[in-house]
């Protein structure tokens, strides 16, 4: 018999591989990011059961009974969400910091068939630390139907795509509609292309147009998401030099003294 892990925890969600696949990821009834130093609530969606493969080579699934999540560092306050067949989480602490939440299902829904789908969620404080990235580290369980230990899958193990992962969680300053002021922090500080192309996309691409004042670069830098607007910006470095697209500078870096004006 052959045993497939093919559960999840969700951003829509599922783990498709070469049988019956779900990825770990976000579903939210507010923005899909955090805003540093405010609260968040999370919401997790389990869509997905472990699929195994049963006797004469049928495929059968088994159903999520208990999820585990990991609280990460510097999201405080934290209070699950009490909804669903789920119910109220066991909560482990270190005094009054909270490191991880296990949901585990009342018996009375036990199924050896995976046909629901469940949400768990958690409210909390997102870390003060604009432009960084939290993950929510989760393991699932099922039920073994052919007896014997638990079907476990810890999304924070998982290798590639890195999609399939535990949940990650952008943390973004906070911003208003038109102009935005913003830097990053000494300890964030951007000292490749790669690293600063990462930044613009990660946390800018819904911005109407980025610019990059002078300070560690020479001249100011323009960046968007939009091929418009990009086409708008290559023809003024055309014309003048003391501009440059940020996207086609190999030696781009971003320090703390930098300035970076977002437009939304």
């Amino acid at each position: 018999m052959r045993l497939i892990a093919a559960a999840a925890v969700a951003v829509g969600v599922a783990w498709y591989g070469s049988t019956v696949n779900a990825h770990v990821g976000v579903v939210n009834t507010q923005l899909p990011y955090a805003v540093a130093g405010r609260s968040y609530e999370l919401v997790l969606a389990v869509p997905h059961g472990c699929s195994y493969t049963a006797a004469g080579g049928a495929e059968a699934h088994a159903d999520t009974y208990r999820v585990e999540v990991a609280i990460p560092a510097g999201f405080t306050g934290v209070r699950p969400i009490v909804d669903g067949v789920f119910g109220r989480p066991t909560i482990a602490k270190t005094g009054d910091v909270v490191n991880t939440l296990t949901w585990t299902k009342g018996t009375s829904y036990d199924s050896t068939d995976d046909d629901q789908s469940y949400r768990i969620g958690l409210r909390g404080t997102a870390p003060n630390a604009p432009f960084t990235t939290v993950a929510f580290n989760v393991k699932q369980y099922c039920r073994n139907p052919q007896g014997g230990a638990d079907i476990v899958v810890d999304w924070a193990q998982y290798g590639s795509p890195a999609s399939n992962q535990s949940p990650k969680v952008k943390i973004y300053p906070a911003r208003t509609p038109g102009w935005n002021k913003f830097s990053v922090a000494a300890n964030n500080e951007k000292h490749t292309k790669a690293d600063v192309t990462a930044l613009m996309t990660d946390f800018f691409s819904d911005a109407q147009i980025v610019w990059l004042t002078p300070g560690t670069n020479t001249g100011t830098g323009a960046w968007s998401a939009n091929p418009n607007t990009v086409q708008k910006i290559k023809t003024l470095v055309g014309k003048d030099t003391t501009y440059y697209e940020i996207a086609a500078k190999d030696d781009v870096m971003i320090h703390a003294s930098d300035v970076i004006w977002a437009k939304f």
